[in-house]
């Protein structure tokens, strides 16, 4: 019987020691798992995330992917935030509309301010910007930095033979953010100078309104008091 209950206790014993080693075991393995992370934030600098131009990819490359590989005109336009103007058909016609408008795959031309149809060299140098710069430093993990609004006053609009919309990417230069209607279309690896690199590049083909290095939503105050003025 004493023999019996020996065995038993030595049993059990065994059993939990072996379930105290399996779970300081896990505890350690997840240590471990998340240290590279720590690690990393400990050793961060602003530099890792800069940009970094590649040869990856060739013009022609470049060419055919989506969107350029469906494209028969890109453009670049500009135009006023829109805001709160939800007045889509301009019904009212008390004011300018703002904002940019695409209907059934018609672009409508009343809100631009300018539109630069991209020739080939301007076309290939904008594949360049979005699938050949890349993170200059090689590392695990990046940080992107971007507001929490999306004020967009500039667009890249790609249409086929017949002049429709196949897919846009709106940009807000002063929120650092974008978005296409089909989520396929973007600016590509978002290192830290890409969204300058964009505005330069929209500069050098005549599209100035909208990229960095003025106060827009200074501007849209001010016309908008004058607007309520005049209701």
């Amino acid at each position: 019987m004493n023999k019996t209950l020996q065995i038993i206790l030595l049993l059990n014993f065994s059993f939990f020691a072996l379930f105290a080693q399996n779970t300081k075991l896990t505890k350690k393995k997840k240590i471990q798992k998340t240290h590279p992370i720590a690690e990393w934030e400990k050793n961060y600098k602003i530099e890792i995330d800069d940009c970094g131009f590649s040869n990856k990819y060739t013009a022609q490359q470049r060419l055919a992917m989506y969107p350029f590989s469906k494209a028969a005109k890109v453009l670049a336009v500009s135009y006023k935030h829109r805001g709160m103007d939800k007045d889509e058909t301009n019904a009212s016609k008390k004011f300018p509309r703002r904002g940019l408008y695409i209907n059934n795959g018609v672009l409508d031309t009343t809100t631009l301010i300018e539109t630069i149809k991209l020739n080939t060299e301007q076309t290939n140098e904008l594949t360049r910007l979005i699938f050949n710069i890349k993170y200059k430093n090689k590392s695990e993990f990046h940080i992107e930095e971007f507001g929490k609004c999306f004020e967009p006053r500039n667009a890249l609009i790609i249409l086929n033979s017949d002049d429709e919309v196949i897919d846009y990417l709106e940009i807000c230069f002063e929120c650092k953010q974008n978005s296409s209607k089909s989520q396929r279309f973007d600016i590509g690896i978002i290192c830290n100078q890409k969204y300058e690199l964009f505005s330069n590049y929209f500069k050098s083909i005549g599209v100035s309104y909208g990229t960095l290095g003025r106060n827009y939503r200074e501007e849209d105050n001010k016309e908008g008091e004058e607007l309520r003025k005049l209701r």
